[in-house]
């Protein structure tokens, strides 16, 4: 299983001067060439996709599932909104793709964008993914999606391109990092990144590693 906690593609307009650090301009091939890189799993391997704040949904959480006017059909993968849960062989999950993340760390000291799973551990001690009213845009709907009113198995988030791994009271906690080069407006942002990172998670053994594709070591 290959799990994507977006974003999929870059999109284009997200951030001033974005345009000149694209190398595909146009989202639809953007979208193409993700799907593309899908094709070349083998056969057997189930992707579960959400989207991010790059992606060509509403911006307001909960968002919903990448449209299909992007997707390259494939067997084998299943799309869903931001969050999301869902069950593998038993194992619960929480997928989400931490917009908030943002909200959390410029309102609490203690937390960074150096270890993005503390934010994820502070969304676990409140029930919610994002609390601050006003400081991440919410999507007013009938039921609040952003409850944690379960208790997960396994946390999954992405969004600050770090790659970082914890536990808290049994649950795994997975910032999964990114696949993207350290760009210049991240650098003006003051992020790092750990691109080229994969979190491996053998849910018979509950056993974590990473694979480093890439060797970069930025900062």
């Amino acid at each position: 299983y290959l799990l994507i906690a977006g974003d999929l593609v870059d999109g284009v307009g997200i951030y001033p001067n974005q345009e000149d650090e694209l190398s595909i301009k146009d989202i639809y091939k953007q979208y193409d060439y993700f799907f593309s890189l899908l094709d070349g799993l083998p056969d057997g391997v189930d992707v579960i996709l959400i989207p991010g704040n790059h992606d060509g949904v509403r911006r307001g959480e909960p968002q919903p599932a990448i449209p299909k006017e992007y997707v390259k059909e494939r067997d084998g993968v299943y799309l869903r909104g931001s969050p999301t849960w869902f069950s593998i062989h038993g194992v619960k999950f929480l997928m989400y793709h931490g917009t908030s993340i943002d909200s959390y760390i410029a309102s609490v000291s203690d937390l960074s964008y150096a270890k993005p799973e503390d934010v994820v551990v502070e969304m676990l001690i409140r029930r919610h993914l994002s609390p601050m009213y006003g400081k991440n845009l919410i999507v007013p709907e009938a039921k609040d999606y952003l409850v944690v009113d379960e208790v997960p198995d396994v946390v999954h988030m992405g969004h600050v391109h770090k790659n970082g791994i914890t536990e808290y009271r049994g649950v795994l906690v997975v910032s999964s990092g990114t696949w993207q080069d350290w760009t210049d407006y991240q650098k003006m942002q003051g992020h790092i990144p750990t691109p080229g990172i994969a979190t491996v998670y053998n849910m018979k053994k509950g056993s974590v590693t990473t694979l480093d594709f890439v060797g970069a070591n930025y900062g």
